[in-house]
């Protein structure tokens, strides 16, 4: 359960804008026993804390989001913000040039699969 309701609910609605509805309520429809509470303090804390801070625009947020986990090597939740990212509006370019900076810490590897997944979006988003 939220720890702060308040707090939680303007996560949760950060998260569904900048994520997508279409994209979030099937994750959160999916929920179980075992997730639905770690997914009730993501919410509340990284988007209703810390992505809602002052200081930083959404865009840059998403584009360190992006960094971060290009590092941490998680392919699967770096392609759902790369679509967040595109949701922001980040450019083509921001996305790219944010996965290229990676590789001088990540690793020319873990730099080559974010691209890759970045053109995945690119493509889906040149079909629409």
């Amino acid at each position: 359960m939220a720890l702060n309701n308040e707090i939680f609910e303007k996560g949760k609605k950060v998260r569904w804008d900048v994520i997508g509805e279409d994209t979030m309520d099937p994750i959160w429809d999916g929920l179980g026993e075992a997730t639905q509470d770690i997914q009730e303090y993501v919410t509340e804390f990284a988007w209703g804390e810390i992505f809602s801070r002052p200081g930083l625009d959404q865009k840059t947020r998403i584009l360190l989001n992006l960094a971060m986990l290009v590092v941490q090597g998680e392919a699967r939740v770096l392609l759902l913000h790369i679509r967040a990212a595109m949701n922001l509006g980040c450019s083509r370019i921001e996305v790219r040039e944010t996965l290229i900076q990676t590789c001088t810490f990540a690793g020319f590897a873990k730099a080559t699969q974010a691209c890759k997944l970045a053109q995945e979006v690119f493509d889906e988003l040149d079909k629409n």
